[in-house]
């Protein structure tokens, strides 16, 4: 485990501002080869089918300060769960002491990717629960997940004695921090269940059913916003399998199926979209498949590494940074057309102007 330094750049203006202290990956494991030990550069850019993206290395709260307000349609992401699983390296989100700590380090995140997010914006939080142990020692084991393997060795703060609820019992994290974000200004629209048709059993659980399902938030930044309903396959019930052919090796993948609903549902084609923690690259295949531009961030250098390396292979190729941000900047030549724009709502028991139903066919 070793630290590394990289000038902090605004990555607006380009000009720097400090540092930024990011972490680089655990030991490569086997079988991922030499390069994956290597450090990504700290930021990367790259187009493919005319749809442009930047990976940037380093800390989401530190990164996204840098970013310009006001221009990402949507941002979709799913952050480390609490006491879940070990990415190898200290000071991990997901790793704190106190439940309370990690709500805030999230909300701390989430604050800023509200600032980035364009006034009418859509934020997809995918999040999941956790029990408390509370046995006073480590707990638990899952012979498929290596990242999971930290707890037959780790005391985790879910296994700890004294919290004021039962042993045994499920804490609620998605429930406290979706009640955090509101207190800061979000609006929770929709608690989208993702029932994951094909996940695994849990073996240790004897006495309750297995969890099939997890949460998938809907927030908006403000009341009005912009979003196309008729995008969507199904309602706030989703049936998505999970993706065993995995893009990287990283155990917490979430599926391009799921992405694609929020990406159309809630950008237009050449729209922005930002995942704060992107980790297997996902967010940003996905959108770039969709036509959409990315900005993915993540603190370890391997998973970017391999995004990267991924990108390449399937056809993407490098740009200027200047390209990247010129495309950031710039509305999208669909915009005003796009179904979801809500200029182009209509409230019931009113007829729409001849020009909006002109544009909308």
């Amino acid at each position: 485990m070793s630290l590394t330094t990289t000038e902090h750049i605004d990555y607006e203006t380009g000009t720097g501002k400090g540092s930024v202290t990011t972490h680089s990956a655990a030991p490569a494991k086997k079988g991922l080869g030499a390069k994956a030990k290597a450090l990504v550069p700290p930021k990367f850019f790259c187009e493919r089918d005319g749809a442009k993206a930047s990976l940037l290395l380093g800390d989401s709260l530190s990164v996204l300060k840098t970013l310009p307000s006001d221009v990402f349609n949507v941002a979709v992401t799913s952050p480390p769960y609490f006491w879940a699983r070990d990415y190898g390296y200290e000071g991990q989100i997901g790793h704190e002491d106190e439940l309370v700590e990690y709500v805030n380090a999230l909300a701390n995140i989430f604050d800023e990717v509200k600032r980035t997010l364009h006034p009418e914006g859509v934020f997809f939080l995918n999040i999941g629960d956790t029990f408390y142990s509370g046995n006073g020692q480590p707990h638990g084991q899952d012979p498929r997940c290596s990242s999971r393997q930290f707890m037959r060795k780790k005391l985790r703060a879910v296994d700890k004695s004294g919290w004021d609820i039962p042993k045994k019992s499920m804490i609620g994290v998605p429930w406290k921090l979706a009640f955090e974000m509101q207190s800061r200004g979000w609006t929770l629209r929709s608690d989208i269940i993702w029932n994951r048709c094909n996940a695994f059993s849990e073996p240790t659980a004897r006495d309750r059913p297995h969890r099939q399902y997890e949460h998938l938030f809907m927030f908006t930044k403000s009341r009005f916003y912009s979003f196309d309903r008729s995008a969507l396959p199904e309602e706030d019930v989703w049936n998505i399998p999970i993706e065993r052919n995995v893009r990287i090796d990283h155990n917490a993948a979430f599926p391009s199926e799921l992405v694609k609903r929020c990406v159309e549902a809630a950008s237009p084609v050449g729209g922005k979209v930002l995942d704060p923690f992107v980790g297997s690259g996902t967010t940003v295949d996905t959108a770039l498949r969709l036509g959409r531009h990315a900005v993915g961030i993540d603190m370890s250098s391997m998973y970017l590494q391999q995004v990267q390396q991924f990108l390449t292979k399937s056809g993407a190729t490098s740009i200027q940074e200047e390209s990247f941000f010129t495309a950031l900047r710039d509305e999208p030549k669909s915009w005003e057309q796009w179904p979801g724009n809500k200029m182009n709502f209509r409230k019931p028991g009113t007829r729409q102007s001849p020009e909006k139903s002109h544009g909308a066919e």
